[in-house]
């Protein structure tokens, strides 16, 4: 069996290196020219091959004769002449040339295919053979050159050698349908000239091998029954008779043709039990002929029976006194002539009288089964093998038995199931082939049923090659393998990738996994040399070049990556895998370029990938960010709408649209309202203000009046309950420099309450670590009536911490002009801080806490005209947020509350505190 396995193998990778030699040779008959420059020795080849295939054959002898003057005898010169002597049949000429023509390149096939041809036509075969023998030395596997040199041997009249060419090719192309063919053809020729001269030997060995290679044809069975009849032999006849019925298509001659010789032989019982199982299995056998055939037998049978039959004898006489000597005959008779019932009562009878002996229990055990009774045979069966363990050819019979259940439940997968079968069958006395066979049918059951331990001990039973030991080793390891890397078991699965490894031989799968496992261990170093062993042992494996182009963009070399990435995205276009990591590549290249404001070389980079992945949601996403980034927001509108967010992302994906929609958004008008009053006093101080701002790509430009009305006398000694309206006219201008630094200036003047004029000018810039440094310097005119200039310097830094943002802020003041008890003393001082709190991802709505402390009030309620104290201690406490509804509004709310130290008037110099509280509202539209 190994050995038909083997030989099947062979010869198929016979026929590919044969088809593969036969194209290329094809390809060398019939090569294409590249153009050659007029004057070079190819331009007259080339031109005239072309006049020859358009039929100009005299215009292509002139060319060929130009090149010929020019440079010499060259072979294609020659092989050219003699085509053209050839075409006009003057084969003398054309033998010349082409004789020439492999003299100067013997390698010139088509010279030699010329001469083979121009030889068959001039009948001198044998010189064509030469020639042929010369093709198939190039191309030892060319089918049409076999079939020529065998249509030469035969027109040459070596029959002989041409069957054995025939043979041998058949043995070469064992399925191919021309060969069977020809072979078919060959030994039906030979036979019918056999008939010719009655040589009988030669006519048997010709119809046997027609028979092989057609089974089904009914003339070569008939003819070889006849023949078998002819010579005498009966019993051949029959059986070579009773075989071809279940071969043709038209059983019923040959149904008739071996119950007749069985009818001849007198085995009428015979004859006829064969009929009737004819009748069961085989199709077609029914009618009036065979019924006719039945009655013929029956009645020969019964006037042979009316005669002295030695077995009706026997029979009465076994009747009558029991003799062993009929027994025996009897028992011998009805099993050769194949008395079925009659062997199985007479195996019984003896049992009974000899006892149950290993040759009469293996008689009925070949009755019972000539009989159909599959069960009863195989349980006899193993009651003999029981008995008699040792009986090799029983052992056998039960082995064969047992190892056919074993593969129909292998195939419906049921492996756990048929182990213990073939761990007892190991047990047998059976010859090596068949222990072969236990052992390997055991090992797949062990690893099917990933019993690995016991598949392993088996391994060393089943194959002692260790190139096939190897590679079964790796298949029993392989699932064990997986399942330690699905449970997370990275480094037992190294160690057993490694064990497979050193066998020198692994599989594209063991690399893959080892690349796998080495990834995720952070074994870079490692992957890196496995990915090169892939590189070598399957160059062809898009796998391995994908994973070194992984690894090295894994490293930011992203352009090496790219360049092993696009030539495999082009070849490989469908590979959702390939596609993938081009695109996954070109992405974070782009990255880097939009890190490095190269914003172009970024674009170009996201639009290469998407015209594999278009669809690709980072490749949207990252030509989205490209464009906040160039600032041009309806773009990365239009591509981020593109997105299509899974359900866990749609409410990031909604507030990022809402940010980017507000910023595509040039136009914005804010209005403020803001109140204080005591806490024990029912005195309200309150200012609204309204501003709009105009939104450039890198300015924004704002101008907004302020309002603030209070209760009391027009002039009153204290800044606080003094009444009246004022009104303030500001303008501001803030511009980006570039990603990192920003400026803003703020220019106002009011008649009253707020600061008459103020100026200042603030800067934030960017610093690592997400770090955000403030700056600010600022003038104000403050104090109503007594003018006093206000300087002010500060500094100050903000800084993101997952979904908060924290701030420190330190102002100082420098007091110029005249005192008044709001104003006392000239250096001052204000530290706050601020926490922010982000609950939605990619939204300006927030939460704040916010705190300050000095000798100086928080700047933004000297700006406010809220009432305010310097140099007294100043403490804040404030709390708010900001609520964006969607792309066009904003709603804020806060709260502060102030307390401030204010000096006693009265002689016990007893400081008080006083408390305010301050609330503030806003809307913010964006348009």
């Amino acid at each position: 069996m190994r050995y038909k396995i083997l030989t099947i193998a062979i010869l198929f990778s016979a026929v590919l290196t044969s088809t593969a030699q036969n194209t290329q040779n094809r390809e060398h008959l019939s090569r294409k020219y590249t153009p050659a420059k007029e004057g070079l020795p190819a331009y007259y080849e080339q031109q005239a091959r072309a006049l020859f295939k358009s039929g100009k054959w005299a215009e292509g002898r002139k060319m060929v004769e130009e090149g010929y003057d020019k440079y010499g005898s060259l072979s294609a010169y020659n092989e050219l002449l003699g085509t053209y002597w050839y075409h006009f049949k003057d084969y003398d000429k054309a033998r010349f040339y082409f004789i020439r023509s492999i003299k100067d390149d013997n390698g010139n096939l088509q010279s030699k295919t010329m001469l083979m041809r121009l030889e068959e036509l001039t009948k001198h075969y044998s010189t064509a053979i030469v020639y042929c023998n010369e093709l198939l030395e190039a191309a030892p596997y060319d089918f049409t050159l076999w079939k020529k040199k065998i249509e030469l041997y035969r027109l040459d009249g070596n029959t002989v050698e041409a069957t054995r060419l025939l043979q041998r090719l058949a043995e070469i192309y064992p399925e191919r349908v021309e060969v069977k063919k020809e072979m078919a053809w060959d030994y039906d020729q030979r036979y019918r000239k056999l008939v010719k001269t009655n040589n009988l030997v030669g006519q048997e060995e010709a119809l046997r091998k027609l028979i092989e290679i057609s089974p089904r044809n009914a003339e070569y069975q008939m003819a070889l029954c006849n023949l078998l009849l002819k010579t005498g032999r009966l019993e051949q006849a029959a059986d070579q008779a009773g075989h071809a019925a279940t071969q043709v298509k038209q059983p019923l001659p040959f149904v008739e043709k071996k119950a007749s010789i069985l009818g001849d032989m007198t085995r009428y019982s015979e004859a006829l039990s064969y009929i009737s199982m004819s009748e069961r299995t085989l199709s077609g056998v029914r009618g009036a002929q065979i019924n006719r055939l039945k009655t013929k037998l029956e009645e020969e049978r019964a006037r042979y029976a009316a005669q002295n039959d030695p077995y009706t004898a026997y029979a009465r006489l076994y009747e009558k006194n029991h003799s062993e000597e009929a027994l025996t005959y009897l028992l011998n008779t009805s099993m050769s002539r194949g008395y079925l019932d009659d062997a199985l009562m007479y195996i019984r009878e003896a049992r009974r009288r000899r006892g149950d002996t290993q040759n009469l229990l293996f008689r009925e055990y070949t009755v019972q089964r000539r009989l159909g009774n599959k069960r009863a045979a195989i349980v006899l069966l193993e009651r003999i093998h029981t008995m008699y363990p040792s009986n090799q050819e029983v052992s056998e019979e039960l082995c064969a038995i047992r190892l056919e259940e074993v593969r129909r439940q292998m195939d419906l997968n049921k492996y756990e199931e048929v182990i213990p079968m073939l761990e007892k069958l190991q047990t047998f006395s059976v010859d090596q082939e068949t222990k072969t066979a236990i052992e390997r049918r055991l090992l797949t059951c062990y690893i099917q049923t990933g019993k690995r331990q016991k598949a392993l001990n088996q391994l060393e039973k089943s194959y002692s090659d260790p190139a096939k030991r190897a590679a079964m080793y790796e298949e029993i390891v392989t699932p064990y393998i997986k399942q330690l890397m699905a449970e997370g078991r990275l480094r037992q699965a190294e160690a057993e990738i490694i064990k497979v490894l050193n066998n020198e031989n692994p599989s594209s799968d063991i690399l893959r996994m080892g690349i796998t496992t080495a990834l995720l261990l952070k074994k870079n170093n490692d992957a890196v040399t496995l990915v090169e062993w892939g590189r070598k042992r399957y160059p062809t494996d898009p796998f391995f070049v994908l994973k070194e182009a992984q690894l090295k963009a894994g490293v930011g070399d992203y352009e090496a990556a790219l360049q092993r990435l696009r030539p495999m995205v082009d070849e490989y276009i469908g590979d959702s895998v390939v596609v993938g990591a081009y695109a996954g590549c070109c992405e974070a290249f782009a990255m880097k370029y939009m890190e490095e404001k190269r914003y172009d070389e970024a674009m170009q980079l996201i639009d290469e990938a998407m015209v594999y992945y278009p669809n690709n949601k980072q490749l949207i996403l990252a030509k989205a960010t490209i464009y906040e980034k160039q600032k041009e927001w309806k773009k990365a509108i239009e591509q981020y709408q593109l997105y299509h967010p899974s359900p866990y992302e749609l409410g990031e994906y909604n507030n990022r649209m809402t940010m980017l929609r507000r910023r595509a958004m040039y136009n914005a008008v804010v209005i403020d309202y803001q109140r204080a009053r005591p806490a024990k006093e029912d005195n309200i101080s309150s200012k609204a203000f309204l501003s709009y701002s105009r939104y450039a790509k890198r300015n924004a430009y704002t101008v907004g009046v302020g309002y603030a009305g209070r209760d009391g006398a027009t002039k009153a000694a204290n800044g606080d309950d003094e009444g009246g309206s004022g009104v303030q006219l500001s303008g501001e201008w803030e511009h980006e420099w570039d990603d990192k630094l920003s400026t803003t200036a703020i220019v106002s003047w009011a008649n009253k309450f707020f600061p008459k004029i103020r100026a200042e000018l603030n800067g934030t810039y960017l610093l690592p670590y997400e770090l955000t440094a403030k700056g600010s310097l600022s003038y104000r005119l403050i104090g109503g009536d007594k003018n006093t200039s206000l300087l002010s310097l500060g500094v100050g830094a903000t800084k993101p911490v997952n979904i908060f943002e924290v701030g420190a802020d330190l102002r100082t003041f420098i007091m110029l002009g005249e005192k008044s008890a709001s104003f006392n003393g000239h250096f001052f001082v204000n530290g706050s801080v601020i926490a922010k709190c982000y609950p939605i991802e990619g939204s300006k709505t927030n939460l704040f806490l916010t705190g300050s402390v000095g000798n100086a009030p928080e700047v933004s309620l000297i700006d406010n005209s809220m009432p305010i104290r310097f140099s007294q201690l100043n403490t804040m406490l404030g709390l708010g947020g900001v609520y964006s509804l969607n792309a066009t509004l904003d709603f804020g709310l806060s709260g502060q509350w102030y307390t401030m130290s204010v000096k006693s008037d009265d002689a016990t110099g007893v400081n008080n505190s006083k408390n305010y509280l301050y609330l503030n509202a806003n809307v913010t539209i964006h348009f």
